[in-house]
């Protein structure tokens, strides 16, 4: 499985939230929710979770440390691609298989 596709949205005034990612798996499944978060020790990707009795449990996430780095990689690639935007805007996109300039001009 490869992450095919990634669209990170960027997010001014939080603390340590530093934006928002979906990536796309194998032209054939969508993941919304990753987060970049900037911690002590540099930006890391959060998988999307819920809380629930003040816990947070992860919604989806990979099984694999092979596909986890794939991820990190490919959204911390992104995120560092692109001059930020908006929140609502992309501030990038990786295709992995095109180039698809038409998603960006819109």
């Amino acid at each position: 499985m490869k992450v095919t596709n990634v669209k990170v949205y960027k997010i001014e005034g939080k603390e340590k939230l530093r934006a928002t990612a979906t990536i796309t798996l194998n032209d054939a499944f969508m993941v919304h929710g990753l987060k970049v978060i900037d911690g002590e020790k540099g930006l890391f990707v959060v998988m999307p979770a819920v809380k629930k009795n003040g816990l947070f449990k992860d919604i989806a996430h990979p099984i694999t440390a092979e596909m986890r780095n794939q991820i990190v990689e490919a959204v911390l690639e992104e995120y560092h691609k692109f001059t930020p935007s908006t929140e609502e805007d992309p501030i990038g996109t990786v295709d992995n298989q095109e180039e698809n300039t038409e998603e960006n001009e819109g």
